[in-house]
């Protein structure tokens, strides 16, 4: 079976507890399996229960892929399983950062002071490449194409396609930065900063985007580089959406917030007439794909 499987979809850092209990707690980490090739995208701390099942399976080559270098979308790495299995090819793609290559900032992370085995120590064979924007990357029958988001630091999202369908991953995007008001208000000109991407989800079959903040919530927070969750739905009907996702969730949102969260969006999506079908996901949600 073709599957897209969420083993984390919280952001900014793990939780756990009753109130936790329905969407989870792992940091982000997304499993695509294709056509028998394992494509991985993010290392949050979901990463490290994936690893037992890869592990489990014998798989023996897996991609990762890494939009960006903060701590929630590479903490688990360390704990990753398959780094410990001879025999195992780890390739980790990420994009060329500001200065600093992904294998240094990966060396430092797993420094003696912070872990207790080094990069260089690990089993497996673990490689390095960068990616480039609009430089797509074919692996069997998948092609990943990438896109600057408007995050803190170098930051991309991923369009992956299939031979049957196209899906977008943004996790960390914050959508008309400042604004505050109603869709039917927004001026043309605060589009202007966000066209390419737009343009470059245009078409997905499914769309994965966080909406971090409840619209007050928005109005303290406002430049930290993620999107409340009308300006979220803005781009969802910009862009043409009809099935939208939504993970990276604030671990200060309990599973009745998030839950508020999704009635919020689906009244808002319902009263602006967007045909689009939105989804609040936890860990362990699974798709299946053609």
């Amino acid at each position: 079976m073709n599957y897209l499987k969420f083993w984390g979809t919280r952001g900014s850092c793990a939780v756990s507890g009753d109130v936790y209990a329905h969407f989870g707690g792992n940091t982000c980490c997304l499993e695509l399996n294709y056509g028998g090739h394992r494509i991985l995208f993010d290392a949050g701390t979901g990463i490290r229960p994936l690893g037992t099942s890869l592990v489990k399976e014998g798989v023996r080559k897996i991609d990762l892929f890494l939009g960006h270098t903060h701590w929630d979308h590479l903490i688990g790495f360390p704990f990753f399983e398959a780094l410990h299995q001879t025999g195992t090819q780890i390739i980790i793609w990420s994009p060329a950062g500001a200065g600093r290559s992904c294998k240094e900032l990966f060396d430092d992370l797993m420094a003696i002071e912070f872990f207790p085995v080094r990069l260089d120590d690990m089993e497996a064979q673990v490689e390095f490449r960068t990616i480039h924007q609009k430089t797509p990357v074919q692996i069997g029958p998948v092609t990943i194409d990438f896109h600057t988001t408007h995050h803190p630091g170098v930051t991309y999202c991923f369009k992956i396609k299939t031979p049957h369908q196209t899906i977008g991953y943004v996790t960390d995007n914050e959508m008309l930065k400042g604004y505050y008001g109603p869709l039917s208000e927004i001026p043309p000109s605060l589009f202007e900063p966000h066209e390419g991407l737009i343009d470059f989800l245009n078409g997905c079959d499914l769309l994965v985007h966080e909406a971090q903040y409840f619209p007050e919530e928005y109005l303290e927070k406002a430049g930290w580089g993620h999107s409340s969750v009308r300006n979220a739905i803005a781009l969802i009907q910009r862009a043409k959406i009809p099935h939208w996702l939504v993970t990276h969730h604030d671990p200060k949102h309990i599973d009745a917030e998030l839950r508020d969260l999704a009635r919020m969006a689906k009244k808002i999506i319902q009263e602006n007439q967007i045909p689009c079908k939105a989804e609040w996901i936890g860990d362990g949600f699974t798709i299946e794909l053609k």
